[in-house]
């Protein structure tokens, strides 16, 4: 058999893997340079953005509302961009070049923003150059590709790498959270507060400077190991017979344009969730926001409630029976043998039946967009609240409040070998069926409503506690709090040193009550996200994945939007001072808001189909049914 050949980054390589698949574990011979990578890669990445508000607020001059909404709006623009990289990889580049590509521009933004702190040579308008631009557009570059080059290298005709593949994208996440583990336990700190002989006043030159090397390692680790990697190449149009496959169904179809609205609306709300952060203006931010989240949320009702059912994709103006669901007969179609393409007619049997897969993806992954919401509370309602408790560790030194991330990071890190090893078999045994990836998603939902509902509770007790008192009174003040104003009689506070306004006092409540939520939000995070990351490679046409891994990210910006929408409408709550606020008022939005997703999950993926992978003796079906155990 004659392969055909393409030109790639590295050479003339096949349209099938470059290399036989030579190494019998996998994990540890290739995919452990792809994890190391991840790990330096997100100890970068955290280590930047683990403190930035402070760096907004106290270097740059920003109100703390505005640096809150800078802060927010950062994750927007890193998890637009991989729409961007998840498209050049599957049309053009393939996921190799782009990663190294795109690598590099996210490494000179490293570098100039740490050139842009220096004391001496501080540049704000470079500084968000290079973290809105180059930051993003390189982060966000790489991200929907990394893991997918790394599902890339196991053969799922293989029982036995069918597992590892599983095993891969658990700890792809576990490498994730090794990385944010670092950066929120030391690197955050040094930025804020200074690390031995490095000064304060020189913390994020130092914590930056540190980020770019961790990047650097990372680029050489993953560049260093290329031999080793299967590759493949880019498609070279697979997308745009996508788009021809939706444009033959959008002419006979009300589902079609319902979905389009669907999409313009959610792209709209993100535009004005963006946008409204720039804005300085109180009452146009407010409105923006509001109108960001009401668009985005109405564009994921309408997107995911048409792509339940996709009989509609492919229709030519008659049903054809054949394009009603997956049948058994296209889920065992050997794809990877047949060349996307267009027959005379029009679209392929193969190209709408590829289509059909990715739509029907669409339902689950933008249900995660609830969760997002839940999660994006740790570095803005979670910090304000643990920023006015108790944060002395000993006598003399306060905890910097983005430290306590670390609890989702040690979740995840505990839990994703303990339930890959211990309680998914555990359950499934129980079950006497696979623990389905669906399941273990409406599982999460219900553990990020009891995360933030924990942290609804300790907020009460908080202000129930009363005011901390020592016997010195500048020891009573939150190093970071808010600066509040100074006119208002009800607040503990003192005059702050170069700034218009007082400190807050910090509450008798220890911060290490909030290690509650910060772990809870990690182990539905182990329960989704992970799960989405597998859903979008394992359930998705080869040549689209990287787009299906662009589009899961996306959700996250998309629950930005959702989250601005949310704070912003209860902002009454949500004052400088949380002793003369209610923030357990959005918690609870945000906890009925998980609740809810719960029950229309379990609706919307009741009949979900998976393809037909054996693993462990287990033969998928669909999510609503009881699978049998093959006989041994």
């Amino acid at each position: 058999m004659v392969l055909k050949t393409v030109t790639t980054f590295l050479s003339t390589v096949p349209t099938r893997p470059t290399r036989v698949y030579e190494y019998k574990n996998i994990l540890m011979n290739v995919c452990i340079f792809i994890l190391v990578m991840e790990m330096c890669e997100r100890l970068c990445f955290y280590g930047l953005t683990g403190s930035i508000k402070v760096l907004f607020n106290k270097s740059f001059g920003y109100s703390s509302f505005q640096s809150s909404a800078l802060t927010n709006v950062l994750p927007s623009f890193v998890y637009l961009t991989p729409l961007l990289g998840g498209y050049i990889a599957d049309e053009h580049w393939g996921r190799f070049k782009t990663i190294a590509i795109f690598g590099f521009v996210y490494l000179a933004g490293v570098t100039l923003m740490s050139y842009s702190v220096h004391p001496g040579n501080e540049n704000k308008n470079l500084f968000m150059f290079s973290c809105f631009g180059l930051l993003a557009l390189g982060s966000g570059g790489i991200k929907a590709n990394v893991v997918t080059l790394g599902g890339d290298q196991f053969n799922d005709k293989n029982p036995d790498h069918v597992v590892q593949k599983e095993q891969f994208f658990n700890y792809f996440y576990w490498a994730i959270n090794i990385g944010a583990g670092i950066s929120f336990g030391y690197i955050a700190q040094m930025a804020t507060n200074g690390s031995g002989a490095i000064p304060a006043e020189y913390g994020f030159f130092w914590s930056f400077t540190i980020c770019a090397i961790a990047l650097t390692l990372a680029l050489t680790v993953f560049l260093g190991a290329s031999g080793r990697y299967i590759l493949y190449p880019a498609s070279g149009g697979t997308m745009g017979i996508f788009f021809d496959v939706y444009k033959k169904s959008l002419t006979h179809s009300l589902q079609g344009y319902v979905i389009l609205v669907g999409v313009i609306s959610m792209i709209v709300g993100f535009t004005l969730s963006v946008g409204g952060a720039f804005v300085e203006d109180d009452g146009l931010n407010k409105n923006l926001a509001i109108s960001g989240c009401a668009c985005a949320a109405v564009g994921i009702v309408l997107t995911g409630g048409c792509c339940i059912n996709t009989d509609w994709v492919g229709q030519s103006g008659e049903r054809n029976e054949g394009d009603q669901q997956l049948n058994d007969e296209a889920a065992e179609r050997k794809k990877d043998d047949m060349m996307l393409g267009l027959d005379d007619d029009g679209p392929s049997e193969k190209a709408i039946l590829d289509a059909k897969e990715l739509w029907r993806v669409l339902p689950p992954v933008l249900c995660s967009t609830s969760f997002w919401v839940a999660y994006s509370q740790m570095s803005g309602n979670f910090y304000a609240q643990s920023c006015q408790m108790n944060l002395y560790i000993g006598d003399n030194t306060q905890l910097n409040a983005a430290v306590l991330q670390i609890g989702d990071c040690i979740a995840i890190v505990l839990c994703i070998p303990l339930f890959d090893s211990f309680l998914y078999p555990f359950i499934e045994r129980c079950k006497g069926s696979k623990f389905t990836l669906l399941q273990k998603m409406a599982c999460g939902f219900l553990v990020s409503t009891a995360a933030v509902m924990a942290a609804a509770v300790i907020e009460i007790k908080r202000r129930e506690s009363g005011v901390v008192e020592f016997t010195t009174a500048e020891k009573s003040y939150s190093n970071c709090a808010p600066i509040v104003d100074s006119d208002n009689p009800d607040t503990c506070a003192q005059d702050s040193e170069g700034f218009m306004g007082k400190k807050t006092c910090m509450s008798n409540l220890s911060v290490f009550w909030m290690a509650i939520p910060y772990f809870l939000i990690g182990v539905s995070e182990v329960l989704i996200s992970v799960q989405v990351y597998e859903l979008c490679y394992t359930e998705i046409p080869m040549e689209m994945r990287s787009s299906a891994q662009a589009i899961n990210l996306f959700t996250t910006g998309l629950a930005s939007a959702v989250a601005a929408g949310i704070t912003v409408s209860f902002q009454v709550d949500i004052p400088n001072d949380l002793n003369n606020g209610h923030l357990e008022r959005p918690y609870f939005a945000v906890a009925g808001l998980q609740f809810i997703t719960f029950i229309v999950f379990i609706i919307v993926t009741r009949n979900f189909k998976y393809k037909e992978i054996v693993r462990d003796g287990f033969k998928p079906l669909s999510n609503g049914d009881e699978e049998e155990k093959e006989a041994a």
